[in-house]
């Protein structure tokens, strides 16, 4: 059956799945973008080793 026909259940289940893994994706990037952005301003202190 398709969507258009009623099997609402199993396409509903699918739409689902698809907004859940983007919004855990952008998640994900956002906090790594954030970590990124503050872990510079710590290690400015630290001597690198050549």
């Amino acid at each position: 059956m398709s969507g258009v026909n009623g099997d609402k259940a199993r396409f509903n289940r699918r739409r689902r799945q698809k907004i859940s893994r983007r919004q855990s994706t952008q998640k994900m990037l956002k906090s790594l973008a954030e970590k990124n952005l503050v872990a510079p301003a710590l290690q400015t202190g630290h001597k690198e080793k050549a």
